[in-house]
């Protein structure tokens, strides 16, 4: 096994390993990871590192860059396709069934509410906010990345 397909193995698989792990977690979070990304990181670093050490010994490290990257492109690339609307218009269009769309079907499918209504799922999700009988609140943690961020803003918001 030559180091060129054992890289291609290593992308083909970290590609299985995205979809299979994907399947088993959908988009539930820790924050700001979702599972199924870093299990997936794990699962063929630790993979690719083990053969690596059979087959390649000095190539350890070049698996961990490659893996790494991999983790950064994909974490990027599904957010890019779950947060940005013109992604999202842009996919909606190239699949076949709506190869054509008025503006006011696409608002009946796609509009302010459900992008609220996406937003605060994944926020609830991530334990990044508490609903409480039909209100939300941030929820005031020290692990809470969101509310250190809120602090950071706030601060400089002062300024």
């Amino acid at each position: 096994m030559t180091i060129n397909y054992l890289i291609l193995i290593n992308f083909l698989t970290y590609l299985f390993s995205l979809k299979l792990f994907f399947s088993f977690f959908k988009m539930s979070y820790s924050f700001p990871f979702r599972h199924a990304d870093l299990y997936s990181f794990f699962f063929n670093f630790i993979l690719f590192s083990v053969l690596s050490l059979v087959y390649y010994p000095k190539f350890l490290i070049f698996f961990l860059i490659i893996n790494i990257n991999l983790f950064y492109i994909f974490f990027h690339l599904i957010n890019m396709i779950i947060t940005s609307p013109r992604t999202k218009l842009i996919i909606d269009l190239k699949s076949k069934e709506n190869s054509e769309i008025s503006i006011s079907q696409y608002l009946m499918k796609y509009n302010c509410k459900v992008i609220v209504n996406n937003r605060i799922k994944r926020l609830k999700t991530s334990g990044q906010i508490v609903e409480k009988n039909k209100y939300f609140t941030l929820k005031k943690d020290k692990k809470n990345f969101l509310y250190i961020i809120s602090l950071v803003f706030s601060f400089i918001e002062k300024i």
